[in-house]
């Protein structure tokens, strides 16, 4: 049987995780008996690799949101029979050809399915959906799914599962997400990563471990954090580790361009130098060389997935440290399959946003898997010939199905789950680690309510929980104030998010709309949590404002209130997504938060600012008078009551969509009269509030000085604009023999003399 194997390889970058993958998957169809063909980029082939025996082109998708869009329609169009739809030179012809040549498509693990990188995303549908057209059985292996999906990608994933015969993916949250788009499909399991297993012992002995030997790999991107902090944290992390262990530190980076470098090594050596340890620094490797490297040590941190995936299967004490997200759900997902739950470490935990530097948790988390290490051994150890007995079911259930013994259903239902995970961590430092991760099993009370607003919005509103869902800090509530719009389709949105949300998310639906700061209301009085922020459904954040708000709050008793510095996005929607125009600072002269600047105009939406519950105490609730600039009557009245601080970090997203209509539009341009009309509202209360105390007096004499100045003003940029007039006129005069000339000399070159 001929197969061909889409995974992500041969790329310019080499990626050690993805090319095992591809390693891995190749071994055991062969081992079956089947012949691969590789898709490759044809890009690269890693430091000193070569390119497979057999390989077909895979499909390049651009990045730009739209034309990926646009070229998997045309794709379709010619799947469906309509080959002039896209030019002969596509390689799409020559891709068609070469699937015809094998007997099914096995889609492996890398490059996980999700919309932040989509392009991949579209790559797998396009290909799967190129298989299935030619009659050709298609199995998806070791994937993770999500957690970030946009609705258009989540319907994308739905056309991808239909064309599976068989679908494995590699941890629970996906299994539960793919199950939610497709809960008619008939053989969704969790598997195994794809790599599991190499670079181990291929006689399926255990492998005899360097307890002496730190593996490190590191990310060389650590968004959402500051590299530098990034960088101290690891540096930290490791020293903690090398002095409970007395270990060799061995840095083995997994992502950089074999010949120009960069990615992990240049991360390497900036942590690296910070380390008090000697550290020996490796350059990229062929994948099976880094997955022997990573099996032989008795320690692994890595803030990359594969490490973890190759560290757990050798029986290592793996320390997981997943920057946001993405990360965290597939890092947990391998820890659990090896039965320790809750044990990946969110680098969150172990930042102090105050000093920017390593918190007290970094010498806890040592000591816990220093104590840790004996039991855990023995324990990685008797499940290790389960996982590996499993992982070898699997393929050859896929090949069952591939050569049709088998029906998908059939190997689906001899899935067994393996035994249930226990906590990893003792009690005290899951409480620790509580509010920077769910998996923990540890709760605690939220430290923010967050207050939604939305109606009729709901790829705003599913885009504005998916970013509440990627907060470094989890210890919050979430109350969606439906503003008297659809219940059921916002209940619909909710329920995508309900198993991630893990009970954090409540809805209010209003029968009737009154306002925005009605809902806000809604919202206070249906959360408990001391801190409060309101979070339009259509603002977003950065993954650390609650965690970096939360602790300059904490670091300032004084302040009531804080407020980061804002960003202004220009965006466009399309029928499969949001399109960034432009982006730039809000206010960038504004370095503070202070009362006289806020007199002239309100300086900050409300997505940019936490504040204390109990400032509603002192100067009560929202005012729902106002129906809108309601949020710039509260500012107003907090500024006279309070101190408010000003984080100078652009950590919220203030979106902007010029060009909407109806319901998607932006209430600043939509009810652009309703604002004009309430701010002027709003200013004669305190005019007559101020006037009735003090008299007419003050006010009468700055109105008139005030309309002076501007006379005057206005009468000098006047005379300086016919100034500047006369002066264009006079070089407009000087320029005209000039052109003239030139004019003459041109055409004279053109006669050729």
């Amino acid at each position: 049987m001929r197969v061909a194997l889409l995974c992500d390889v041969d790329q310019t970058v080499y990626h050690v995780g993805d090319e095992a993958i591809a390693t891995s998957t190749t071994r055991r169809l062969e081992a079956r008996g089947l012949q691969v063909t590789r898709v490759s980029r044809h890009e690269k082939y890693g430091p000193g690799g070569r390119a497979a025996a057999r390989t077909l082109p895979a499909l390049t998708f651009p990045w730009p949101l739209e034309q990926r869009a646009a070229y998997l329609g045309e794709i379709r169009r010619v799947l469906a029979g309509e080959p002039g739809a896209l030019p002969a030179e596509d390689k799409l012809h020559a891709i068609l050809e070469r699937l015809r040549e094998v007997d099914a498509l096995v889609i492996g693990g890398g490059g996980s399915l999700t919309s932040r990188y989509g392009w991949l995303l579209d790559e797998r549908i396009a290909t799967a959906e190129a298989a299935r057209s030619l009659g050709k059985r298609v199995v998806l292996s070791g994937q993770s799914l999500g957690p970030e999906l946009t609705d258009a990608d989540r319907a994308a994933v739905r056309s991808l599962l239909d064309s599976c015969d068989l679908v494995g993916l590699r941890d629970a949250l996906s299994v539960r997400i793919a199950r939610q788009i497709a809960p008619d499909h008939p053989a969704i399991v969790q598997v195994l990563d794809d790599a599991h297993g190499l670079g181990l012992p291929e006689n399926g002995t255990a492998p005899e471990l360097d307890e002496r030997l730190l593996s490190v790999t590191l990310g060389g991107d650590g968004d959402p954090f500051p590299r530098e902090q990034y960088a101290g944290i690891a540096a930290a992390l490791i020293d903690a580790v090398v002095v409970r262990t007395g270990a060799r530190v061995q840095m083995v980076p997994h992502m950089a361009d074999p010949d120009s470098g960069g990615g992990d090594l240049d991360l390497h050596r900036e942590v690296a130098a910070r380390v008090a340890a000697e550290v020996e620094l490796l350059p990229i490797e062929l994948d099976t060389a880094s997955a022997a490297r990573t099996s032989a040590a008795g320690w692994v941190l890595s803030t990359r997935f594969h490490p973890v995936v190759f560290g757990a299967a050798a029986g290592a004490a793996v320390l997981a440290v997943p920057l946001n997200r993405y990360g965290a759900t597939r890092m947990d997902g391998a820890l659990r399959a090896h039965g320790l739950a809750g044990g990946a470490v969110p680098l969150a935990a172990l930042w102090d946003p105050i000093s920017g530097g390593p918190s007290a948790l970094v010498d806890e988390v040592a000591d816990a898997l220093v104590a840790a290490r004996p039991a855990e051994r023995e324990h990685l150890r008797a499940r290790a010939g389960g996982l590996r007995s499993a992982g070898e079911s699997w393929w050859d259930g896929v090949v069952d199905v591939l050569s049709g013994a088998r029906t998908a259903s059939e190997v689906a239902a001899a899935v067994e789950p393996g035994p249930a995970p226990r906590q990893r961590w003792p009690e005290p430092l899951r409480r620790a680690l509580a509010p920077y991760s769910t998996a923990v099993e540890a709760a605690p009370a939220p430290s923010a309510a967050i207050i939604l607003r939305t109606r009729d919005r709901l790829r705003l509103l599913d885009r504005a929980i998916q970013d509440v869902l990627a907060q470094t800090r989890q210890d919050w509530e979430l109350v969606v104030v439906d503003d008297a719009g659809d219940a059921a389709a916002v209940d619909a949105v909710l329920a995508r998010h309900e198993g991630e949300a893990a009970g954090r998310i409540r809805v209010r639906h209003r029968a009737a709309s009154t306002g925005m700061e009605a809902a806000s209301n809604e919202g206070l009085r249906a959360s408990t949590a001391p801190h409060i922020a309101v979070h339009d459904d259509d603002d977003t954040w950065h993954a650390t404002f609650l965690q970096e708000t939360l602790a300059h709050l904490g670091a300032h008793p004084e302040q009531e209130a804080v407020v980061v510095r804002t960003l202004i996005v220009h965006e466009h929607e399309t029928a499969t997504g949001f399109v960034e125009d432009e982006v730039f600072p809000s206010w960038p002269e504004i370095a503070g938060v202070r009362l006289v600047d806020y007199l002239a105009v309100n300086r900050n939406v409300p997505i940019a600012m936490l504040h204390r519950r109990r400032v509603h105490e002192a100067i009560g609730e929202y005012d729902e008078s106002l129906p809108v600039v309601g949020d710039y009557a509260f500012h107003l009245a907090l500024l006279q009551h309070a101190e408010v601080g000003f984080l100078d970090r652009p950590l919220a997203q203030w979106r902007h969509r010029r060009q909407a209509a109806g319901a998607s539009s932006n209430s600043m341009y939509a009810l652009s009269d309703g604002h004009r009309h309430y701010d002027a509202v709003l200013r004669e209360r305190a005019l007559r509030e101020w006037t009735r105390e003090n008299g007419i007096g003050l006010p009468l004499f700055l109105a008139r000085n005030t309309e002076s100045t501007v006379e005057r003003s206005e009468e000098r940029i006047l005379e300086e604009l016919r100034a500047l007039r006369e002066e264009v006129a006079e070089l407009r005069a000087r320029r005209s023999p000039l052109e003239e000339l030139g004019r003459r000399a041109y055409r004279r070159v053109r006669r050729g003399r």
